[in-house]
């Protein structure tokens, strides 16, 4: 009688404990799943070994395990006096990823010069040779010796380099050579723990809301337990009745509360995949995760079980008369005064109508669930913050992390021109120990001058192998200045030492950062010279440069026009324009070619490009300069075409057959023009081709066509072993692109020679690289094309080579200048190709995936809570509903009335809920719990999202009321009248009318169906 027969009611309770279970068991799942992601992709990458600097060799020598290397170091002073660190690089280095031992000193720029090697015990000279830069991990400007070289100075310190399975480096204070695996992992792992904590907080108050709705389902059976205690029923079985019927409750919530969170957490995964959300995540149950469900389950059913014991001794401690007689059970009627607060007054308008003031209480618990999950994602979301390449910042828009970002150097100093002020940035993943942190390289006068930076101790760094230490990470690390720490690489095996110049304080995430030198971060994470992530800028100097952009704001980037015109014909212009601003603009442009002039008003549209075409009337023979706006070209005007520039190899072989073709510019062929080569000569035939053979002296000679007046001139080297290679010539379109266009290389190959050729041609600037192996037969030609990256306004050079030989060189123009802070975003398109980067991309997208679910289970487990809260309030004031209903309220209206209800009890609810989340996180904060990825994170949110929370909280409120009332307001008055609160329930009267059998025939007839809802 009191273990089955479940209400709505129950049912209710049923939901309420699966949405919190589902919350618990789906965050459970993903932490579990994002933890083992983060760990297997780092373990994809094994042999991650790690670096300890040392003071002295002795204290490295007794660190150092029986498979660690051992590096002494000590200065070098080279003939300029310039100084820089020497490494003694022992014969087992090689092992470790390290250069090989050199047989003397040696150092990559090095030349034979003699340094003087100064150590703790005294000073020695040494003649460095030339070694390989890109031996090895080490510091490409290290100079290099044997440890025994050193031995005669005395070492000044040494580095430990271990590997990542070596005695002892499990418990040693050191950086990882890949510092990024190491640094994701450890930041997962720390992001992992505050949302176990969030949860745990969470859950907490999830239990006291079930608590409640277990304490309301009870009540509902108040009447059964008057009856079985009045008919002689002991109080323990009641109990154990009761107790019963709440675990089972509990149980069943949990059982449902599981497939639910399963669900959900797959579904959220399947979502991040279908949206292009880069995650590793597969949520399979574990068996850890078995374990852990099973003890949840067990867990909760004892918590019902307990609630339900608790809760039954104080009903059962009573006289059977007074038991449910508290004024709680909905038994009371309303005040008649309530029903006059509908229609207005000043508290009738801001106090509750239908719902009493006390419901503030629970649902202010329920909504503390939300947000405080809500207000730790959001602190969590301050690291993305850290690790994006969001702002005023140039950068690669396709790049979905730093360090996938590549964009050219140069634009800094191309802003840095214009006024702008800007801080190329290379942006590096490390960790020291247990602490994760982010490196950054910088020109320190560059960054200053975008960032509100200032050193509180020491100095600024006045050499490459110097940093500076924001304040919070020095404080993590215990650094100050003049220490030495030891760093590894970001995403590409590296080695390095800074000293510490100064504490630096920015008010900012660089607080918790590590400032280096480009020159050192370039060597730790593998970029090239001419490569850093991103661009830093300040909104003020790009909204100056902007405005100056606004006043030329049309700009000419290509211009086509025949090179050749006969005297009087027409010479057709082609002139590609571009707006490089988000306003529609015009502006007249002005064609001109000798005393030719034309004009044409154009009109574009924000960040259009479009093409205007010009007819103007040839000048008299000569050379002139054709100009449209900003952009010129030469065209020269006669009555001949000039002959086109000679299509010669660089070099030949003494005494070889070479074929030398004569053509105008117009490509048509010259046929009887001599071809002269030192003192040999040779004509061309109808197809305009002269064969000639080289001369059998080796030296470089004149190469030279006579065509009537015209005349063209090459040179060319002829020598014994000269191999014979392709005629070549390379072009670029277009020749004057603008910041957005990626111009086209097209080389074009030709054999010269009386024999076949096959030659490996290499095509190389502007940041492609190309090789390609090209097969001609004698006479034949082929054409090869390249795309090129997107490159900063200024010359650019791109050249073809085969082998150590150029074969041909071009260069051109990148249009922009004030105009580039325009093209921001634009500014390189370079992708990851898998390995480290990859895993970093999973890492932090498995991380959004994580956080994106949780926040939206909070919320479903949050509008079932607090519908239950509220359903509990509604039902008890269904008195009141009924007579509303009796008395021509419609259902709309009624629902508007509790619905107002509920906003009022939202409003504070959901402020107080704001509140007791922020005191939850400053207190995480004051335990140390609130760190992540190496940054402290700030427990007080934003005006921004708090509005945020309380305005959800607000809707959740909103939501969960319409949840809890559009059952009642349907019904008739009739059917609310008829609740239990107006009489026993028909268990009641079967149990009255059983311990009376002389009344049994006067039965009472069964209630509606439902009535015991």
């Amino acid at each position: 009688m009191l273990v089955g027969r479940w209400s709505r009611r129950d049912r209710l309770a049923v939901l309420v404990i699966a949405l919190t279970v589902a919350l618990l068991v789906g965050a459970a799942l993903l932490v579990v799943a994002a933890g083992d992601q983060t760990h297997n992709l780092a373990a994809e990458h094994e042999g991650n070994a790690s670096v300890v600097g040392y003071g002295s060799v002795d204290r490295a020598s007794q660190a150092a395990g029986p498979d660690d290397v051992v590096l002494p170091t000590a200065t070098a002073v080279g003939p300029e006096g310039d100084t820089d660190r020497i490494v003694g690089i022992p014969a087992d280095a090689p092992a470790l990823g390290l250069p090989a031992q050199p047989d003397g000193t040696v150092a990559p720029d090095a030349n034979g010069e003699t340094w003087r090697l100064e150590g703790s015990d005294g000073t020695t000279t040494a003649e460095v040779e030339p070694a390989n830069a890109s031996d090895g991990i080490v510091p490409p400007t290290w100079l290099r010796t044997t440890p025994e070289t050193l031995e005669e100075v005395g070492p000044t310190g040494a580095l430990v380099v271990s590997p990542a399975d070596g005695d002892g480096n499990e418990d040693r204070e050191g950086a990882p050579v890949v510092g990024a695996l190491e640094f994701f992992t450890q930041g997962a792992d720390d992001v992992l723990g505050i949302v176990r904590t969030g949860v745990a907080a969470a859950g907490v108050i999830v239990a006291a809301t079930l608590s409640s709705v277990v304490r309301m389902t009870i009540r509902d059976r108040a009447r059964t337990i008057r009856v079985a205690r009045a008919t002689g029923a002991p109080p323990r079985r009641i109990r154990a009745a009761l107790a019963a019927r709440a675990g089972a409750i509990a149980a069943a919530g949990g059982v449902l509360g599981y497939a639910i969170g399963v669900v959900v957490t797959n579904a959220a995964v399947t979502a991040a995949i279908v949206v292009g959300l880069p995650t590793t995540l597969s949520v399979t149950v574990t068996p850890d995760l078995v374990r852990f469900v099973a003890a949840m389950l067990a867990a909760i059913t004892l918590v019902g079980i307990a609630t339900g014991y608790v809760t039954a001794r104080a009903a059962t401690t009573k006289p059977p008369a007074l038991v449910g007689r508290d004024g709680r059970d909905g038994g009371s009627s309303t005040p008649s005064g309530r029903l006059r607060r509908i229609g207005g007054g000043v508290r009738g308008r801001l106090g509750p109508t239908v719902l009493a003031a006390r419901t503030v209480v629970p649902t202010t618990a329920t909504l503390s669930t939300f947000a405080v999950i809500v207000l730790l994602v959001a602190s969590l979301g301050t690291i993305g913050a850290s690790l994006s390449t969001a702002g005023t910042t140039v950068a690669d828009p396709d790049a979905s992390h730093p360090a996938e970002s590549r964009v050219s150097a140069d634009y800094a100093e191309t802003l840095a021109e214009r006024g702008v002020p800007a801080s190329p940035e290379i942006l590096l993943f490390a960790s020291h120990g247990e602490e994760p942190y982010l490196v950054r390289g910088v020109d320190y006068a560059a960054f200053e001058s975008v960032s509100d930076a200032r050193i509180v101790d020491g100095d600024p760094p006045a050499d490459d192998e110097e940093a500076v230490v924001g304040v919070e990470l020095a404080d993590a690390l215990g650094l100050e200045p003049g220490d030495e720490l030891a760093v590894g690489g970001s995403t590409d095996p590296a080695v390095g030492v800074v000293t510490v110049a100064g504490t630096v304080e920015t008010g900012g995430f660089a607080d918790h950062q590590l400032l280096v030198s480009l020159p050192t971060a370039r060597h730790l994470s593998g970029l090239e010279s001419d490569e850093v992530n991103q661009i830093r800028t300040t909104a003020t100097g790009v909204s100056d440069a902007a405005e100056r952009a606004e006043t030329e704001s049309v700009t000419v980037v290509d211009l086509e026009a025949p090179d050749y015109v006969r005297p009087g014909e027409t010479v057709s212009v082609e002139a590609t324009v571009w707006n490089p601003t988000t306003e529609t603009v015009e502006r007249e442009l002005e064609a001109t070619i000798g005393e030719a002039e034309q004009r044409r008003s154009v009109e574009l549209g924000g960040y259009e490009r479009r093409t205007v075409a010009f007819e103007l009337s040839a000048p008299l023979a000569g050379e002139y300069e054709l100009s449209v706006g900003d952009d010129e070209t030469t065209v020269t005007v006669d009555d001949a075409p000039p002959l086109e520039s000679l299509s010669l190899p660089e070099s030949g072989p003494t005494g070889a057959s070479l074929s030398v073709p004569v053509r105008e510019t117009t490509g048509d062929p010259v046929s009887n023009a001599t071809v002269e080569v030192g003192n040999r000569t040779a004509a061309t035939g109808s197809d305009g081709v002269a064969r000639i053979e080289l001369p059998e002296a080796p030296g470089t000679y004149d190469a030279t066509v006579y065509a009537g007046e015209r005349e063209q001139n090459e040179t060319i080297r002829v020598a014994h072993d000269a191999d014979p290679e392709p005629a070549t010539s390379l072009s670029i379109s277009p020749s004057s692109p603008s910041v957005h266009a990626q111009p086209t290389a097209t080389v074009d190959l030709e054999n010269p020679w009386d024999r076949p050729l096959e030659t490996e041609i290499e095509l190389d600037g502007a940041g492609t690289t190309d090789r390609t192996t090209v097969a001609l037969e004698p006479g034949e030609t082929a054409t090869r094309t390249a795309t090129l990256s997107r490159q900063p306004p200024g010359e650019h050079t791109v050249t073809v080579g085969a082998g150590d030989r150029t074969l041909a060189t071009a260069e051109y123009e990148v249009v922009g200048d004030d105009r580039v802070v325009s093209a921001l975003a634009a500014s390189g398109h370079h992708r990851s190709d898998g390995g480290v980067e990859s895993a970093v991309e999973y890492a932090m997208g498995n991380l959004q995936v994580l956080l994106s679910a949780l926040t939206g289970l909070a919320a479903v487990t949050v509008v079932g809570a607090t519908s239950a809260v509220l359903a509990r309030a509604i039902r008890a004031r269904r008195r009141t509903i009924a007579i509303y209903r009796a008395t021509g309220a419609s259902p709309g209206r009624v629902l508007a009335v509790v619905l107002g209800d509920a906003a009022r009890i939202g409003v504070v609810a959901a402020a107080a809920a704001v509140g007791i989340g922020i005191v939850a996180l400053e207190a995480l904060a004051a335990a140390g719990q609130l760190t992540a990825f190496g940054i402290s994170l700030e427990p007080r949110p934003t005006a921004t999202v708090a509005l945020g929370v309380f305005a959800g909280g607000l809707v959740l409120t909103l939501l969960a009321a319409l949840v809890a009332t559009l059952p009642l307001v349907w019904r008739s008055p009739a059917s609310l009248l008829s609740e239990p609160s107006a009489g026993p329930t028909t268990t009641d009267r079967r149990a009255q009318l059983d311990s009376k059998p002389e009344r049994k025939q006067r039965r009472d007839p069964e209630p509606a169906a439902g009535a015991d809802d």
